[in-house]
């Protein structure tokens, strides 16, 4: 039987890694987890209806954060899910790939952020009235 090019393991980082649930307040340089559908392609005017081959759970590092609100993120692990009814393998995106979402897109899909070390340095980088989040 030929190899899928899946991985249906959760990517580990590092050990006991704390996942904090974080909706869309996150900021530059957390580190997120989300999960998003991956859909079939199909033209721009189909009028059949979309269908969802599969999800991808996506970790990464957030790089930069848009005025128009866009979220430039650095993939550090991605796992793919394909759907049970898709036959063909879906690949997953590449470690170190540049990818951009929508800030609210992301926050559809049960979004996690890694606990920093130190959760005071970032409550304050929040606080601070410099610094536009």
């Amino acid at each position: 039987m030929p190899e899928r090019h899946c991985a249906r393991e959760a990517p580990r980082i590092g050990g006991d890694v704390k996942w904090l649930s974080c909706g869309t307040e996150f900021i530059v340089a957390d580190v997120i987890r989300w999960r998003e559908p991956v859909w079939k392609p199909q033209p721009r005017h189909s009028k059949k209806r979309p269908v969802i081959t599969g999800h991808r759970v996506i970790t990464g590092q957030i790089v930069k954060i848009d005025r128009g609100g866009w979220v430039h993120i650095e993939v550090t692990a991605c796992t793919v899910e394909p759907a049970p009814q898709w036959l063909r393998p879906l690949y997953p995106l590449k470690r170190g790939e540049a990818i951009r979402r929508q800030r609210g897109k992301i926050g559809q899909g049960k979004i996690d952020r890694m606990a920093w070390s130190d959760e005071t340095a970032r409550a304050a980088i929040v606080g601070s009235r410099f610094v536009k989040v």
